[in-house]
C-alpha cells in the first residue's frame, strides 16, 4: 500500500482553526473575567484544545494579547476623527463625539471594565489606555477650538475630557440606564461647561 501523500494546505488549515478556537475562547473569557484572572487552561477548555496546545503557540498572556485585541478591535464602532469636525457648528461637533465615543464605550465595555486591573501587569492594555487618553484630549482640542481661538482654558478642556471618559460613562450607565439618556447627560454637562465659560483664561 503506498503512503498517503502528506497534504500541507489541510495541516495549515487545521492550525488555522485551532489558533482560531483558542483565540475566540480568550476573548470570550476576558470580557468575563478579564486578562489576568484567565488562565491557559480555561482557554484550552473552552477552545476544546489541550493545555500544552495553547503554551506552543502563546506561551504567555502577552503573545495573546496582541491577537485578541485585534479581533475586538476589527469589530468596533470607527471613530471618524473627520467626520465628527465636519459637522457645522461646535454643539453638533459634541453631539458627534458623545456620540461615537459612547457607541464604542458599549462595545468595548466587557474588556474595558477590567482594564484598571490588567494595565498595570500588561503592558500593551497600558500602552492602549494611554493612546486612547492622548486621542480623546486631541478630539477635544480639535472639536471646541474654534470656540476658544485664543486657547483652550485649562479648567474647560480637563472638565471635557472626564465627562467623555470611560469611566464617566461608565458610572453613568450604571445610574442611568438607557444609552440615550447617557449620552444626553454628558452632552448637557459639556454644553453648561462651554456656555459658561469665557472665551480664554
Amino acid at each position: 500500500m503506498a503512503p498517503r501523500p502528506y497534504n500541507s494546505t489541510v495541516r495549515k488549515d487545521a492550525e488555522a482553526e485551532t489558533l482560531r478556537r483558542i483565540i475566540a475562547a480568550t476573548v470570550a473569557l476576558h470580557a468575563e473575567k478579564g486578562a489576568m484572572a484567565t488562565s491557559h487552561a480555561e482557554i484550552a477548555a473552552r477552545a476544546g484544545v489541550s493545555v500544552p496546545t495553547v503554551y506552543k503557540h502563546f506561551p504567555t498572556r502577552n503573545d495573546l494579547l496582541p491577537h485578541c485585541i485585534g479581533e475586538v478591535a476589527g469589530a468596533a464602532p470607527v471613530l471618524d476623527r473627520e467626520a465628527i469636525l465636519a459637522a457645522p457648528d461646535t454643539g453638533m461637533r459634541l453631539a458627534c463625539l458623545v456620540d461615537a465615543l459612547h457607541a464604542r464605550y458599549q462595545y468595548f465595555h466587557p474588556w474595558s471594565r477590567w482594564m484598571a486591573v490588567d494595565a498595570p501587569f500588561l503592558p500593551e492594555l497600558a500602552r492602549i489606555a494611554e493612546e486612547g487618553a492622548q486621542e480623546l484630549e486631541s478630539l477635544v482640542k480639535a472639536v471646541l477650538a474654534d470656540l476658544y481661538p485664543r486657547g483652550i482654558p485649562q479648567a474647560v478642556l480637563a472638565l471635557a475630557i472626564v465627562i467623555l471618559d470611560y469611566g464617566t460613562w461608565q458610572q453613568l450607565h450604571q445610574r442611568l440606564g438607557k444609552p440615550r439618556a447617557v449620552s444626553r447627560a454628558a452632552l448637557l454637562a459639556l454644553q453648561r461647561i462651554v456656555s459658561s465659560s469665557p472665551e480664554s483664561e
